[in-house]
């Protein structure tokens, strides 16, 4: 079984383990009655204690995919499950062989079921770490438990046969006392920790990570430079100048349904931007949004942090009336896209995105069929974009003429992975996230993942049949190629493509990302746990999206010095997919849950699924303050928003509540 499975079971085990040993002890409560009873509530004490056991075995299992998946669970189990459960062994077992148990032998069994419910909530509302005081109320609360029962079930004497409570009610109110008190604990801790999570009305971003820095002696200092100060060149041997105005729109899609949307220029996916390599990209953008602050974030494109358009990070969000002027040389040719990145979860799935595409300066003789598409659900309705032709909620169509080669620049848009596949003919997968493989194989019928913000070029040769790209295995949604004539291929449906060993399959070629230097020593190492769980954000108790059990904006800034070598390690113990997008830094991915990556893969995108373990290398090579998040937008805005910064950067921006800047 792999990590994931194994954590889905994990809390499938708790759930049981708690049911088994309350049923146990209801039944021992009614095992006096008669003999049939008995033997129910002693096969349900065997029964919990088997289960515990297989608990405590897949904690121990855990351990060993790494300690982020099993320390706390660890402690938890043995004080919330194994110690009350053990307790029941000895206790309640021997009393439950003679003819007629009292109802005292209830008290261990029925303890060991409220420390499993504390183990169940515990799995569904703890992140990692675990609060210490949490963690305390929780045993507190189970002990408190225990000693109600016992006043209720442990203090009955017979006197001719009649069974007769002596001395509960004393006893009941030490035990409400001591409830009572645990209960103001665990309130006055969450008062405490939700008016310390509030965000402020200013936030300082360059402020949150200065003081952490720890100055090298042998080092020399770093000067001090704003975002403001890390701009693009304002002259270029040629200049490419675009224009693009937000404003609300509404949107006709293929089928004439209509969707009202935000957009750039009216359109959903806004203009493409396609510029030549070496050029200077001028972009002015505009907002004609009502009430709505707007900026231009380059997914991929490594631009200068004062281009990266976050709100309250690098610029200030455009108002209604408003205009920046982004510049950045276009450097890296490859495929790439922007979108709003202020209230960026509702920006994109309103509309508010388009595509960046950077021809390389020499692309030979050969004239190829090169087109972007996009996935996206708009106004609820999944929808393709091929080009600039517009959103179809249904199959888009192109004809292409046989032995044409053909280059498919796809991005999913949306908050969720998308399932390609490609069938009519063999294709390779020849760049991802914008940076060209170096030794591609061949696919036939396998289908490919790609994640939320991520794009894959996929590469073939036009045949005299039509060939369909399908996405999430439908027939009647994707892009179907055709030569003029000829019936559409089924949707691929082969095994899923690990994208991590997939760069060695084919033979080597130019022009692949390249690898230079080396990625064995590194000059820091960053872990960072992925998480669910109760956590304060903003003030409200929120079943929040955790890194290192922390949420936006009080999760710790890795501080990076330009020119180290990072090894980044994130694992995620939650059961949801996230997509990490660090901006300003394409990382080399290294291994995946142990297995080393293959080839030379860059991912500014890479998507960590459930129990599992990404290790990946970042150059510190951008200077900045840069935003990192999960690209499933929605968990961003529930507390998965954090950053990394260089030593020395400071910005001028604020992100606070009273600033009008949203930065997810």
């Amino acid at each position: 079984m792999n990590t994931a499975q194994l954590l889905a079971l994990d809390h499938i085990v708790l759930v049981l383990v708690a049911a088994l040993w309350l049923g146990a002890g209801v039944s021992t409560v009614m095992a006096r009655r008669d003999r049939r009873t008995r033997l129910i509530a002693l096969g349900l004490t065997l029964a919990a204690l088997a289960a515990t056991g297989l608990r405590v075995g897949l904690a121990v299992t855990l351990s060993r995919s790494g300690w982020w998946f099993a320390a706390d669970k660890l402690i938890l189990a043995l004080p919330l499950v194994g110690v009350p459960a053990l307790v029941a062994a000895v206790a309640a077992l021997p009393r439950l062989l003679r003819p007629s148990p009292s109802p005292a032998t209830a008290v261990p069994t029925l303890t060991a079921g409220y420390g499993a419910l504390g183990g169940v909530v515990a799995a569904l509302t703890i992140s990692h770490p675990v609060p210490p005081v949490l963690a305390g109320v929780l045993i507190a609360l189970v002990a408190v438990g225990a000693t109600i029962t016992w006043h209720s079930l442990g203090t009955v004497s017979r006197t001719g046969g009649v069974e007769t409570a002596t001395g509960t009610v004393a006893r009941g109110r030490w035990s409400t006392t001591a409830g009572i008190a645990v209960l103001c604990t665990a309130l006055v801790w969450a008062g405490l920790s939700a008016w310390s999570s509030r965000i402020p009305a200013t936030l300082d971003l360059g402020a949150h990570h200065r003081g952490t820095t720890v100055q090298d002696p042998a080092q020399p200092a770093t000067a001090t430079r704003a975002v403001t100060d890390l701009r693009g060149p304002a002259t270029g041997a040629k200049v490419r100048r675009f224009t693009l105005t937000a404003k609300p729109a509404t949107v006709t899609l293929a089928s004439g349904r209509r969707v009202e949307a935000w957009t750039f220029d009216g359109t959903v996916p806004g203009p493409t931007i396609r510029v030549r390599q070496g050029e200077l990209v001028e972009v002015r953008l505009r907002n004609a949004m009502p009430g709505i602050g707007v900026t231009l974030h380059w997914h991929g494109y490594d631009v200068p942090v004062g281009e990266d358009g976050v709100a309250g990070v690098t610029q200030d969000a455009v108002k209604p009336g408003g205009e920046f002027v982004y510049r950045f040389l276009a450097e890296d040719p490859g495929s790439y896209w922007y979108h709003s990145h202020d209230l960026s979860d509702p920006a994109v799935r309103m509309g508010l995105y388009g595509m960046l595409v950077v021809d390389p300066t020499a692309t030979g003789g050969t004239k190829v069929s090169d087109h972007t598409v996009s996935t996206h659900v708009l106004g609820g309705v999944q929808t393709v974009a091929v080009d600039d032709e517009g959103p179809v909620d249904g199959l888009a169509r192109l004809g292409v003429i046989p032995g044409t080669p053909v280059r498919l620049r796809v991005t999913a848009t949306d908050n969720v992975r998308r399932t390609l596949g490609l069938s009519g003919t063999p294709y390779r997968i020849a760049a991802v996230d914008g940076r060209d493989l170096s030794r591609p194989g061949e696919i036939g019928d396998r289908r490919v993942q790609l994640a939320a913000g991520g794009r894959y070029d996929l590469t073939f040769t036009m045949p005299a049949t039509p060939v369909l790209l399908s996405v999430d295995g439908r027939s009647d949604l994707g892009l179907l190629l055709t030569p003029g004539s000829g019936t559409a291929p089924a949707p691929a449906a082969g095994p899923l493509l690990d994208i991590a060993t997939y760069d060695s399959d084919g033979p080597a070629r130019p022009g692949g990302s390249g690898g230079s230097g080396r990625f064995d020593r590194f000059d820091r190492e960053v872990t960072w746990i992925l998480d669910r769980g109760l956590a304060m954000l903003d003030g409200i108790p929120t079943l929040a999206h955790t890194v290192n059990g922390e949420v936006w904006p009080r999760i710790t800034t890795p501080v990076l010095r330009e020119g180290e070598l990072v090894k980044i390690t994130v694992a995620n113990r939650s059961g949801d997919v996230h997509p990490i997008h660090p901006h300003g830094h394409h990382v080399r991915v290294l291994s995946r849950n142990g297995v080393p990556a293959t080839g030379e893969l860059w991912m500014d995108t890479f998507d960590v699924g459930p129990g599992e373990v990404w290790e990946v290398a970042l150059r510190a090579d951008n200077p900045g303050i840069w935003l990192s998040h999960c690209h499933d937008l929605g968990h961003a805005t529930l507390g998965m928003t954090f950053h990394f910064a260089y030593e020395g950067v400071t910005t001028p921006y604020d992100a606070g509540h009273a600033s009008g800047n949203n930065p997810e």
